[in-house]
């Protein structure tokens, strides 16, 4: 693989930079790869005893990998994510929101619900964040909508329409609630072009790629950063240490607000406020394999409109392509809170219970399932970041600054342009793979 970065980018004649990166997911090995080819040391450590952080490809059905974590590129064209599928040699297979059947309650069909009711919701919204934007102080979307149209002046058939589309369009883009999403905020960031396409042999064939020749070192708990003008320290949950040059924490945002990690001397005030402010969201997946497929195969997406907001509303079938019996749905924000509390016996219950108003009530229960639990993993506390309210790019850009010259961030949470998203923390990896190639040279461990 050519150089990611300029050919005098790091110090090619001097003694090689031992830097350490914190966190073998995308951002961490897009930086690792970048580093390597600007010569310096690189060793990542991984508190998981595998690679990829939310990217999770499991193995558990044969001959069925299913994404736990990541599943799409979105937006092909100009993607670096397409980029490396094609030097990986990974299969994709396109997907449209336009393949998409809209299956409703029967209790709102009753009430004489016949479709989305996307304009009238739309306007709605509209109408929301205008009167948002002439606030003095920022509000969540939900504050914004309730002060056009509170759900008390809202009919059972309007509230169960704007719900839906609050909770499609927002809430599973974003995995923040609602009432937690910033008015002002919600919407920044670009998008590539193209189709949205999903990875039929996983997208962990990615990490696989990335992770070719670069020294890894698994179950390597992180506990403490120390940075000195001499270098930075890093303490493991073992009790060892390891020192370098410098140091590149790609841990999650969700890890950061815990506090599992103790940095000395501590982050900056900005950083900190950035941690504070920005929002970590939730959305888990929920994979059902039937022995047969049960339900309308023509389309890629599913969508079950009631009158229950986000409740089992987004699914996915894999059974356009290649007639594969598998559904995956959605918990996201509120929802997904709730639900994974639940074991998985109940959380079937519960989706089946909407399966069957979707698809018939003779639908048996699935052969197998696989769900997942992002915000009860330690590594990760929850799925991807979002602006809550208070919030904006400025939060991300200061998440992203370096800190003592030696100490360095990356990840989906640190990108203000691609935010939420495997390309966001690709780039944010490879830009701070840059930052610290271009200042290695003057700060050395002694």
């Amino acid at each position: 693989m050519s150089s990611l970065l300029p050919a005098n980018a790091g110090c090619a004649q001097s003694p090689k930079r031992r830097i350490v990166i914190v966190g073998a997911g995308i951002s961490g090995l897009s930086a690792a790869v970048a580093l390597r080819s600007a010569g310096m040391d690189v060793v990542v450590v991984e508190a998981r005893d595998r690679v990829g952080g939310r990217i999770h490809t499991s193995a558990l059905w044969p001959g069925l990998p299913m994404d736990l974590g990541a599943s799409w590129i979105h937006g092909t064209k100009g993607n670096p994510v397409t980029a490396l599928a094609q030097q990986a040699g990974a299969t994709t297979v396109p997907t449209s929101y336009d393949s998409t059947l809209l299956h409703i309650d029967p209790a709102l069909q009753a009430l004489g619900v016949k479709d989305r009711g996307t304009e009238a919701a739309e306007a709605l919204i509209e109408r929301a964040m205008a009167w948002a934007e002439k606030q003095n102080r920022d509000v969540s979307v939900q504050t914004a909508l309730d002060s056009i149209a509170s759900h008390a002046s809202l009919d059972a058939i309007r509230r169960a329409e704007l719900d839906f589309h609050v909770s499609a369009t927002y809430e599973q883009e974003y995995s923040g609630g609602s009432h937690q999403l910033s008015a002002w905020s919600m919407e920044q960031g670009e998008e590539f072009d193209g189709e949205d396409a999903l990875f039929p042999g996983g997208y962990g064939q990615i990490v696989t790629h990335l992770a070719k020749g670069v020294d890894i070192r698994l179950n390597h708990i992180v506990k403490s950063v120390t940075t000195r003008p001499a270098g930075v320290t890093l303490a493991f949950a073992d009790g060892s240490k390891m020192e370098a040059d410098h140091v590149l924490v790609t841990i999650p945002l969700g890890v950061l607000k815990a506090g599992n990690v103790v940095f000395d001397p501590p982050l900056s005030a900005p950083k900190q406020r950035a941690i504070g402010k920005l929002g970590m969201g939730l959305l888990n997946k929920h994979w059902l394999r039937f022995d047969r497929v049960l339900w309308p195969k023509d389309y890629d997406w599913h969508e079950f409109l009631s009158a229950h907001k986000g409740e089992w509303s987004e699914w996915v079938s894999l059974a356009k392509v290649d007639d594969t019996p598998v559904l995956m749905v959605f918990s996201v924000a509120d929802h997904a809170e709730k639900v994974e509390q639940l074991n998985d016996r109940e959380i079937l219950a519960s989706i089946m219970g909407t399966a069957r108003k979707m698809f018939g009530s003779d639908v048996p229960d699935p052969v197998a399932t696989q769900f997942t639990r992002w915000r009860s993993d330690p590594y990760a506390r929850g799925s991807y970041s979002f602006y809550a309210t208070g919030s904006g790019p400025a939060d991300r850009k200061a998440l992203a600054s370096s800190e003592g010259g030696r100490l360095h961030f990356a990840g989906e949470a640190q990108s203000s342009l691609y935010l939420g998203t495997v390309h966001g923390a690709l780039l944010s990896g490879r830009e701070a793979a840059l930052r610290i190639a271009r200042t290695a040279g003057r700060h050395r461990v002694s």
